[in-house]
Protein backbone atom coordinates (compact mmCIF):
# COMPACT_ATOMS: atom_id res chain seq x y z
CA UNK A 1 0.00 0.00 0.00
CA UNK A 2 1.10 3.20 -1.05
CA UNK A 3 0.47 7.08 -0.95
CA UNK A 4 -1.22 8.05 -4.36
CA UNK A 5 0.62 9.98 -6.68
CA UNK A 6 -0.33 12.24 -10.17
CA UNK A 7 1.20 8.99 -11.84
CA UNK A 8 -1.55 6.89 -10.59
CA UNK A 9 -4.65 8.89 -12.10
CA UNK A 10 -4.23 6.32 -15.12
CA UNK A 11 -4.92 3.42 -12.51
CA UNK A 12 -7.85 5.14 -10.99
CA UNK A 13 -9.60 5.76 -13.83
CA UNK A 14 -9.45 2.32 -14.81
CA UNK A 15 -10.12 0.59 -11.84
CA UNK A 16 -13.14 3.08 -12.04
CA UNK A 17 -14.40 2.10 -15.78
CA UNK A 18 -13.96 -1.81 -14.86
CA UNK A 19 -16.00 -1.32 -11.92
CA UNK A 20 -18.91 1.42 -12.96
CA UNK A 21 -18.82 0.07 -17.05
CA UNK A 22 -21.14 -3.09 -15.61
CA UNK A 23 -23.58 -0.73 -14.61
CA UNK A 24 -24.22 1.09 -17.95
CA UNK A 25 -23.96 -2.08 -19.78
CA UNK A 26 -27.76 -2.22 -20.61
CA UNK A 27 -27.72 0.90 -22.26
CA UNK A 28 -26.29 -0.56 -25.18
CA UNK A 29 -23.97 2.88 -26.21
CA UNK A 30 -21.17 2.15 -28.35
CA UNK A 31 -17.80 2.26 -26.92
CA UNK A 32 -16.52 5.82 -27.66
CA UNK A 33 -19.92 7.05 -25.91
CA UNK A 34 -19.50 4.64 -23.28
CA UNK A 35 -15.90 5.82 -22.70
CA UNK A 36 -17.00 9.68 -22.52
CA UNK A 37 -19.37 9.01 -20.10
CA UNK A 38 -17.38 6.79 -17.75
CA UNK A 39 -14.84 9.69 -18.34
CA UNK A 40 -17.00 12.23 -17.12
CA UNK A 41 -18.17 10.41 -14.22
CA UNK A 42 -14.97 9.10 -13.30
CA UNK A 43 -14.38 13.38 -12.97
CA UNK A 44 -17.06 13.86 -11.16
CA UNK A 45 -16.53 11.63 -8.14
CA UNK A 46 -12.71 12.81 -8.07
CA UNK A 47 -14.39 16.27 -7.84
CA UNK A 48 -16.98 14.83 -5.56
CA UNK A 49 -14.66 13.04 -3.00
CA UNK A 50 -11.90 16.35 -3.13
CA UNK A 51 -14.69 18.91 -1.92
CA UNK A 52 -16.36 16.41 0.65
CA UNK A 53 -13.41 14.84 2.08
CA UNK A 54 -9.96 17.10 0.96
CA UNK A 55 -8.03 16.28 3.89
CA UNK A 56 -8.61 12.31 2.71
CA UNK A 57 -5.85 10.26 2.76
CA UNK A 58 -5.40 8.38 -0.94
CA UNK A 59 -3.44 5.24 -0.73
CA UNK A 60 -3.06 2.72 -3.75
CA UNK A 61 -2.82 -1.01 -3.08
CA UNK A 62 -0.41 -3.09 -4.72
CA UNK A 63 0.25 -6.95 -5.06
CA UNK A 64 3.95 -7.06 -5.66
CA UNK A 65 4.87 -4.72 -8.58
CA UNK A 66 0.90 -4.52 -9.78
CA UNK A 67 -1.68 -1.81 -9.17
CA UNK A 68 -4.50 -4.06 -7.33
CA UNK A 69 -7.00 -1.35 -6.38
CA UNK A 70 -7.55 2.19 -3.74
CA UNK A 71 -8.38 3.17 -0.52
CA UNK A 72 -9.30 6.76 0.66
CA UNK A 73 -9.82 6.91 4.06
CA UNK A 74 -10.70 10.74 5.90
CA UNK A 75 -9.66 10.89 9.54
CA UNK A 76 -10.83 13.90 11.73
CA UNK A 77 -11.30 14.67 15.02
CA UNK A 78 -15.32 13.77 14.89
CA UNK A 79 -14.46 10.72 13.21
CA UNK A 80 -12.73 7.89 10.72
CA UNK A 81 -14.82 7.44 7.14
CA UNK A 82 -13.86 5.23 4.79
CA UNK A 83 -14.99 6.90 1.20
CA UNK A 84 -14.09 4.49 -1.22
CA UNK A 85 -12.66 0.76 -1.19
CA UNK A 86 -12.07 -1.02 -4.56
CA UNK A 87 -10.15 -3.60 -6.23
CA UNK A 88 -9.94 -4.74 -9.64
CA UNK A 89 -11.76 -8.07 -10.53
CA UNK A 90 -9.20 -10.18 -10.55
CA UNK A 91 -8.24 -9.81 -6.80
CA UNK A 92 -11.50 -9.65 -4.81
CA UNK A 93 -13.16 -11.95 -3.17
CA UNK A 94 -9.22 -13.36 -1.15
CA UNK A 95 -10.20 -11.30 2.13
CA UNK A 96 -8.12 -8.25 1.27
CA UNK A 97 -11.00 -6.05 1.46
CA UNK A 98 -11.95 -7.79 4.81
CA UNK A 99 -8.36 -7.61 6.56
CA UNK A 100 -8.22 -3.45 5.55
CA UNK A 101 -11.78 -3.19 7.21
CA UNK A 102 -10.30 -5.06 10.41
CA UNK A 103 -7.35 -2.88 10.44
CA UNK A 104 -9.66 0.89 10.37
CA UNK A 105 -11.82 -1.06 12.44
CA UNK A 106 -8.74 -1.75 15.38
CA UNK A 107 -7.43 2.52 14.48
CA UNK A 108 -10.93 3.13 15.35
CA UNK A 109 -11.05 1.84 18.91
CA UNK A 110 -7.66 2.93 19.83
CA UNK A 111 -8.71 6.46 18.45
CA UNK A 112 -11.79 5.93 20.76
CA UNK A 113 -13.18 7.25 17.46
CA UNK A 114 -16.21 6.54 15.53
CA UNK A 115 -16.05 4.65 12.23
CA UNK A 116 -17.86 5.35 9.18
CA UNK A 117 -18.08 4.25 5.62
CA UNK A 118 -20.44 4.76 2.47
CA UNK A 119 -21.60 2.32 0.17
CA UNK A 120 -23.78 2.37 -3.33
CA UNK A 121 -27.31 1.07 -3.39
CA UNK A 122 -27.33 -2.24 -4.53
CA UNK A 123 -23.46 -2.85 -3.85
CA UNK A 124 -23.22 -6.60 -1.89
CA UNK A 125 -20.33 -5.51 -0.40
CA UNK A 126 -23.07 -3.65 2.08
CA UNK A 127 -23.91 -7.32 3.33
CA UNK A 128 -19.77 -7.51 4.35
CA UNK A 129 -20.06 -4.40 6.25
CA UNK A 130 -23.11 -5.46 8.11
CA UNK A 131 -21.56 -8.66 9.09
CA UNK A 132 -18.77 -6.59 10.22
CA UNK A 133 -21.04 -5.07 12.40
CA UNK A 134 -22.29 -1.97 10.49
CA UNK A 135 -25.51 -0.60 10.83
CA UNK A 136 -27.50 2.30 7.91
CA UNK A 137 -27.70 5.42 9.01
CA UNK A 138 -29.32 6.87 6.59
CA UNK A 139 -28.69 7.77 2.26
CA UNK A 140 -29.11 10.27 -0.47
CA UNK A 141 -30.76 7.80 -2.92
CA UNK A 142 -27.04 7.15 -4.61
CA UNK A 143 -24.93 6.31 -1.57
CA UNK A 144 -25.92 4.43 1.72
CA UNK A 145 -24.15 5.51 4.94
CA UNK A 146 -23.21 3.12 7.76
CA UNK A 147 -21.66 3.40 10.77
CA UNK A 148 -20.35 0.93 13.39
CA UNK A 149 -22.38 0.13 16.17
CA UNK A 150 -22.28 -3.16 17.53
CA UNK A 151 -20.34 -2.89 20.39
CA UNK A 152 -19.30 -6.97 20.39
CA UNK A 153 -17.61 -6.08 16.77
CA UNK A 154 -15.14 -3.56 17.93
CA UNK A 155 -15.30 -5.19 22.08
CA UNK A 156 -13.55 -8.44 20.07
CA UNK A 157 -10.35 -6.93 19.18
CA UNK A 158 -9.49 -6.61 22.78
CA UNK A 159 -10.82 -9.99 24.14
CA UNK A 160 -10.61 -12.73 21.49
CA UNK A 161 -8.99 -15.37 23.33
CA UNK A 162 -6.22 -17.36 21.70
CA UNK A 163 -5.04 -20.89 21.48
CA UNK A 164 -1.16 -21.71 20.57
CA UNK A 165 -0.78 -23.52 16.83
CA UNK A 166 2.10 -25.34 17.70
CA UNK A 167 2.47 -27.13 14.16
CA UNK A 168 4.19 -25.68 11.51
CA UNK A 169 2.22 -25.77 8.41
CA UNK A 170 4.75 -27.20 5.31
CA UNK A 171 4.19 -26.00 1.71
CA UNK A 172 1.80 -24.03 1.13
CA UNK A 173 1.43 -21.63 -1.08
CA UNK A 174 1.71 -17.47 -0.54
CA UNK A 175 -1.48 -16.46 0.97
CA UNK A 176 -3.59 -14.12 3.21
CA UNK A 177 -3.70 -17.55 5.40
CA UNK A 178 -2.73 -18.80 8.49
CA UNK A 179 -1.34 -22.09 7.24
CA UNK A 180 1.20 -19.78 5.00
CA UNK A 181 1.99 -17.10 7.56
CA UNK A 182 2.86 -19.91 10.34
CA UNK A 183 5.60 -20.89 8.10
CA UNK A 184 6.87 -17.41 8.91
CA UNK A 185 7.41 -18.17 12.35
CA UNK A 186 10.87 -17.92 13.94
CA UNK A 187 12.18 -16.09 10.92
CA UNK A 188 12.68 -12.34 10.07
CA UNK A 189 10.80 -10.55 7.22
CA UNK A 190 11.85 -6.96 5.44
CA UNK A 191 9.36 -4.38 6.13
CA UNK A 192 8.46 -0.97 4.76
CA UNK A 193 6.31 1.81 6.02
CA UNK A 194 3.82 4.26 3.80
CA UNK A 195 6.54 6.91 4.73
CA UNK A 196 9.79 4.83 3.90
CA UNK A 197 10.70 3.60 6.87
CA UNK A 198 12.19 -0.02 6.71
CA UNK A 199 12.77 -2.07 9.70
CA UNK A 200 13.25 -5.59 10.01
CA UNK A 201 10.62 -8.18 11.93
CA UNK A 202 10.89 -10.84 13.78
CA UNK A 203 7.82 -13.40 13.37
CA UNK A 204 7.28 -14.53 16.75
CA UNK A 205 4.00 -16.52 16.56
CA UNK A 206 0.77 -16.76 14.75
CA UNK A 207 -2.18 -17.73 17.11
CA UNK A 208 -5.37 -19.00 15.87
CA UNK A 209 -8.38 -17.14 16.60
CA UNK A 210 -11.26 -18.30 19.22
CA UNK A 211 -15.23 -17.48 18.88
CA UNK A 212 -15.74 -15.26 22.08
CA UNK A 213 -17.44 -16.74 24.80
CA UNK A 214 -20.97 -16.58 25.19
CA UNK A 215 -21.12 -14.24 21.94
CA UNK A 216 -23.50 -15.20 19.44
CA UNK A 217 -22.47 -18.22 17.51
CA UNK A 218 -19.98 -17.59 14.67
CA UNK A 219 -18.01 -19.62 12.31
CA UNK A 220 -14.75 -19.04 13.20
CA UNK A 221 -13.17 -19.78 9.55
CA UNK A 222 -9.29 -18.80 9.26
CA UNK A 223 -9.01 -16.12 11.88
CA UNK A 224 -5.73 -15.31 13.68
CA UNK A 225 -3.14 -12.80 14.70
CA UNK A 226 0.40 -12.61 13.96
CA UNK A 227 3.10 -11.25 16.48
CA UNK A 228 6.12 -9.46 14.93
CA UNK A 229 9.49 -8.22 17.02
CA UNK A 230 11.38 -5.11 15.77
CA UNK A 231 13.65 -2.49 16.94
CA UNK A 232 12.27 0.53 19.38
CA UNK A 233 13.75 2.94 16.78
CA UNK A 234 12.75 3.35 13.84
CA UNK A 235 9.29 2.28 14.96
CA UNK A 236 6.12 1.38 12.08
CA UNK A 237 3.08 3.34 13.01
CA UNK A 238 -0.47 1.65 13.12
CA UNK A 239 -0.80 1.62 9.29
CA UNK A 240 -0.32 -0.83 6.39
CA UNK A 241 3.10 -1.95 5.74
CA UNK A 242 4.75 -3.77 2.38
CA UNK A 243 6.32 -7.30 4.32
CA UNK A 244 8.76 -8.80 2.10
CA UNK A 245 9.31 -12.41 2.79
CA UNK A 246 12.29 -14.02 2.06
CA UNK A 247 11.38 -16.51 -0.61
CA UNK A 248 7.85 -14.39 -1.91
CA UNK A 249 6.64 -11.22 -3.15
CA UNK A 250 5.81 -8.35 -0.96
CA UNK A 251 2.33 -8.48 0.99
CA UNK A 252 1.09 -5.49 2.28
CA UNK A 253 -0.12 -6.35 5.85
CA UNK A 254 -2.35 -3.57 8.88
CA UNK A 255 0.70 -3.75 11.71
CA UNK A 256 -0.54 -2.47 15.07
CA UNK A 257 2.54 -1.70 17.49
CA UNK A 258 1.45 -3.07 21.09
CA UNK A 259 4.00 -3.01 23.41
CA UNK A 260 7.23 -1.48 23.83
CA UNK A 261 10.28 -3.50 26.29
CA UNK A 262 13.47 -4.59 26.58
CA UNK A 263 12.96 -7.16 23.56
CA UNK A 264 12.18 -4.30 21.48
CA UNK A 265 8.56 -2.76 19.70
CA UNK A 266 5.90 -5.66 19.36
CA UNK A 267 3.13 -5.69 16.70
CA UNK A 268 0.26 -7.67 15.96
CA UNK A 269 -1.72 -8.19 12.48
CA UNK A 270 -5.54 -8.92 12.94
CA UNK A 271 -7.25 -11.66 10.22
CA UNK A 272 -10.56 -12.08 11.29
CA UNK A 273 -12.55 -14.05 9.14
CA UNK A 274 -15.52 -14.63 11.70
CA UNK A 275 -19.27 -15.09 10.22
CA UNK A 276 -22.39 -15.35 12.01
CA UNK A 277 -23.50 -19.03 11.55
CA UNK A 278 -26.85 -19.08 10.12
Amino acid sequence: MKLATPEDQGFLSELFNEIRSVEFAPLGLPQLALEQLLGMQFRAQQSGYAAQFPQAVDRILWSGKTRIGRMLVDESANGIHLVDIAFLAAYRGQGRGTQLLQGLRVRALQAGLPLRLSVRFGNPAERLYARQGFVRTGGDGIYVTMELREPGAIDEVANLESHLVTEMAENVEQGYTGAYFRTWIGRTVKARGLEGVAVDLAVDDVKAMQAPIGGPAVDVGDSFVIYFRGPVSPALPTACADLTPLDGEDMSIFLVPIACDAGGMKYEAIFNRMTPRV
